[in-house]
């Protein structure tokens, strides 16, 4: 071994012991936290009275005299769109919502393997067919 290499490890072997002798040192104190209070407001003197109300020569306003709304309703108007447009009356579009309703069933029935000859299957085409009668 060279002198450089030498002193080199010497180097490292102090170095080392002197960090392992830090962890293993005594242990220091940890600072106590430092807390904050909030400073206490100086006091403040009660508001004085400063006496009644005085009545301006002119009288008190309308506004504040009579009460309610002070313009109408927006609401009593027309409304600001027309109303939907429905494809029909309401009793023909009752008509085809129980109508859609009985096919529905009639495939539900067809779907499911039930027989034509069923007598669920015959109500909903009696159904069916006095509707189209009309």
């Amino acid at each position: 071994m060279t002198v450089k290499t030498a002193v080199v490890l010497l180097a490292l072997l102090e170095f080392s012991s002197a960090a392992i002798g830090q962890t293993r040192g005594v242990p220091t104190a940890i600072p106590a936290p430092t807390i904050y209070s909030r400073p206490t407001p100086a006091p403040v003197s009660p508001p004085i009275n400063p006496g009644p109300a005085t009545v301006p020569p002119a009288g008190l306003s309308p506004l504040l005299t009579q009460p309610g709304p002070i313009a109408p309703d927006a609401g009593q108007g027309t409304p600001a769109y027309p109303p939907p447009q429905l494809p029909g009356p309401a009793g023909q579009q009752s008509l085809e919502a129980y109508r859609n309703g009985l096919l529905q069933q009639q495939w539900q029935l067809e779907r499911g393997g039930v027989s034509p000859d069923s007598e669920r299957s015959r109500e909903v085409q009696q159904q069916l067919n006095q509707l189209d009668s009309r």
